[in-house]
C-alpha cells in the first residue's frame, strides 16, 4: 500500500485530525476530526481523496466536533469504542472544560468497537486496534503499515492525562506498559503535538525514571 497521512491541525487545542489515504486507490479514513469541518474537507477534496470511514481513538469533546458533518457530507461510518460511547453523549456537557463555548452536533457511532475488534478492514485498509484505556475508557491506538494513531494516550516526551473525564492513571500505566510492546520503530501521530518515533518516548521516560 502507498500510504500517505495529513495532519490538519484544528481548534482552540490545536487537535491533530488525520487523513490517512492509499495513493494508489485515493481511498482514505479519517482520524479524529475535532473541528473546523470545512477545513478537514477542503484538505480532502484537494487531494482528491475518497473517504470510507472516520475512526477516533476516542470520545473527548475535542476529538469529535466535526465527525457528524463529515459523515453526512461523504456518507461514511463513524467508529468509536463502546467504553466511550457515554462520554460521547455527555461531550456538550464537558466543553467547558475545554474552554469552548459552542456546542457540537453529537455524532451517532455508526460501527461501535467492542473489546474484540482487535482488526479493523476497511476499504483497503487493514488496522490494528490496541486498546489503551486510560485517558477515556474507550480509548485506543490504532496501528496501519508502521504508523500508530496514539490520541491521547501518549506524547513525544510524556503520557497522556488522565485529570479529565473518562481519566484512570492505573489503567493507562497498564496500556503504556503494552505499548511498550511494540517495536520501537513505529512512527507515533499524537493526538496533539508533532509525529515521533516510539522508542524515542520510552528513552525520556526511562531517563526521567532514573532522576
Amino acid at each position: 500500500m502507498n500510504l500517505s497521512i495529513e495532519t490538519i491541525t484544528n481548534g482552540p487545542w490545536k487537535q491533530n485530525c488525520y487523513v490517512v489515504a492509499d495513493l494508489d486507490t485515493r481511498k482514505s479514513f479519517i482520524v479524529d476530526p475535532g473541528s473546523e469541518g470545512a477545513k478537514i474537507q477542503k484538505r480532502i477534496d484537494d487531494g482528491g481523496f475518497e473517504p470510507v470511514a472516520i475512526v477516533n481513538t476516542h470520545g473527548h469533546f475535542d476529538h469529535v466536533g466535526a465527525a457528524d458533518f463529515l459523515m453526512k457530507t461523504y456518507g461514511i461510518p463513524f467508529y468509536l469504542s463502546c467504553d466511550d460511547a457515554q462520554l460521547l453523549k455527555q461531550a456538550n456537557i464537558y466543553r467547558l472544560l475545554f474552554e469552548t463555548k459552542e456546542a457540537i452536533t453529537v455524532p451517532k457511532v455508526t460501527n461501535p468497537l467492542y473489546p474484540q475488534n482487535h482488526r479493523l478492514s476497511i476499504g483497503p485498509f487493514d488496522i490494528s486496534v490496541i486498546l489503551t484505556p486510560g485517558h477515556t475508557k474507550g480509548s485506543v491506538c490504532l496501528i496501519i503499515e508502521g504508523e500508530i494513531f496514539g490520541g491521547d494516550t501518549i506524547f513525544s516526551k510524556q503520557i497522556g492525562r488522565t485529570d479529565l473525564p473518562g481519566g484512570d492513571s492505573g489503567a493507562l500505566r497498564e496500556s503504556v506498559s503494552i505499548l511498550r510492546q511494540l517495536p520501537g520503530s513505529l512512527n507515533v501521530w499524537p493526538g496533539h503535538g508533532r509525529p515521533f518515533l516510539l522508542e524515542n518516548l520510552w528513552k525520556i521516560l526511562d531517563v526521567e525514571s532514573d532522576l
